[in-house]
């Protein structure tokens, strides 16, 4: 370093630890030069008491920089330092600016909560005191960055425990207030969201593999905010064949750097993004650092992260897009519908089925009243038999009508409308349902045995009669993704 590069008051506050000498700093600029040198060079405890003694200054109106811009530079400053945030949020500087600020730490609330979550593993339970101060003063936050600070959480905090308090015992308290939505929404998108990162987080502590074989890695460029970095693997290395993309993976360097011999080894989450022959490529979560090319990095599996993934995101898209994504949405949260659809003048009959126990009963009788039915039970306790009983009604009292019945695989159309071609009323009504599919043997195969049902494909050419017919029959059954077509 190059003294005479910088100010007077700089040297003699980096250099000769003369914190007196920050009265007379003179431009943002310059106490921006003054962190950043301590921070450059890991000056934590240097860092701290500078940071503490600008505070006081511009509480006491003692700085010679206008007080509001210290206390938003001072602020924005805890992204390169998080373990400061303490000692801002408790400080008499943020309590008489935080009025003006509120918005400011709206915007910089998601960055710093996620480098407190990467600090995890090295800070403990030490970063739960900086997240309950930074929630608590925060307005709101969206859900959004909600979300992604849930999924970070997930995959990055290795301790069990510490994940059960981040997301339950801080996170889950504040929602509701931080949060814009309907309440309901708002405790089930939380629900959702923390049940998914839950079930990874058990996941990667019960499944974690190490790798029998170490990595060289170097930097790729970067990818939503995160570094990526690439390892060249031998012809006949044994990870092309057990890493597959979307995988999280947590590498550890094998030696700490020469100038720290005795520092704990450094460790980073990431997820695989490519692994092919001869090469895989990881987004890591963690910043790595300078001699990452410099040393070799041990692997441990802990599970794949796809369907967490997908998961996240499709709860985050439900519950931000709305009807926008879903036209049911309201009915799904239970609330009433925008456009309530209604059928004038059509009485349905509410008669109970002597076969039907309670509980099955009520469900056919929601099933009847309401617009949208879940049917919840464990197997074996006759929700097929439930859903026939409802088609049945559904067909005395709706006889003009035709009813489109799916589900998300073959096998269960089949067994619904194996169910229901053999029940009673189903044979004394003689209606022939069409089973639609794609040509496939394995769907004929199943249902030539039935002789009542007719079964047409929506991938070939029928002759003409045949979909005249089927445009007339009271029941179409098919698979839910041939049903979207």
């Amino acid at each position: 370093m190059i003294w005479t590069d910088y100010s007077e008051v700089v040297v003699a506050v980096v250099r000769d630890k003369n914190l007196s000498h920050l009265r007379f700093v003179d431009s943002v600029s310059e106490l921006r030069t003054i962190l950043d040198l301590l921070n450059d060079h890991d000056e934590k405890r240097m860092l701290r008491d500078t940071f503490s003694h600008v505070l006081v200054l511009e509480a006491s109106s003692s700085c010679s920089l206008d007080r509001s811009l210290v206390a938003s530079t001072l602020l924005e400053y805890l992204v390169d330092a998080v373990y400061l945030i303490p000692t801002y949020m408790q400080s008499q500087t943020w309590k008489t600016h935080k009025t003006v600020l509120e918005d400011t730490l709206v915007n910089l609330a998601p960055t710093l909560l996620q480098r407190l979550v990467l600090l995890s593993e090295e800070m403990g339970s030490f970063i739960r005191h900086p997240i309950m101060l930074l929630l608590q003063d925060l307005k709101r936050i969206s859900l959004q960055d909600f979300a992604e600070l849930v999924e970070l959480i997930s995959i990055t905090v290795r301790s069990t425990e510490t994940a059960l308090d981040l997301l339950l015992g801080i996170l889950e308290p504040e929602s509701s207030r931080l949060l814009v939505q309907c309440p309901i929404a708002i405790r089930q998108f939380t629900s959702s969201l923390f049940g998914i990162a839950l079930d990874h987080i058990d996941e990667a502590s019960s499944s974690r593999k190490q790798v029998q074989e170490s990595l060289e890695l170097c930097m790729d460029g970067y990818r939503d905010a995160y570094t990526v970095v690439k390892s060249v693997l031998r012809v006949d290395s044994s990870l092309s064949g057990v890493l597959k993309v979307g995988d999280h993976v947590r590498l550890t360097a094998s030696n700490p750097p020469q100038n720290a011999l005795i520092a704990r080894l450094f460790s980073m989450d990431a997820v695989v993004l490519s692994a092919e022959l001869g090469e895989a490529t990881f987004r890591c979560l963690h910043h790595p650092p300078s001699y990452l090319d410099q040393c070799a990095w041990s692997i441990v599996q802990c599970g794949s992260f796809v369907t967490s993934k997908t998961s996240l995101d499709a709860v985050t898209t439900f519950y931000t897009e709305r009807e926008a994504c879903c036209r049911i949405y309201a009915m799904l949260l239970g609330l009433p519908p925008a456009n309530q659809i209604t059928l004038s003048g059509v009485e349905l009959p509410l008669t109970l089925v002597p076969s039907l126990n309670g509980s099955q009963n009520a469900a056919l009788m929601a099933s009847v009243k309401q617009s949208l039915t879940f049917i919840w039970g464990p197997p074996g306790t006759g929700k097929t038999h439930t859903i026939v009983a409802t088609m049945t009604q559904l067909l005395k009292g709706l006889p003009h009508s035709r009813f489109l019945v799916t589900a998300p695989t073959h096998n269960a159309v089949d067994n619904l409308l194996r169910r229901f071609v053999s029940s009673s009323d189903a044979k004394k009504s003689g209606i022939v349902p069409v089973r639609v599919s794609t040509q496939s043997p394995r769907i004929y195969v199943r249902t030539r045995v039935m002789p009542c049902w007719a079964k047409i494909s929506v991938q070939t050419s029928q002759p003409a009669a045949k979909r005249k017919n089927a445009s007339k029959t009271p029941v179409l059954s098919s698979q839910l993704a041939s049903a979207l077509r």
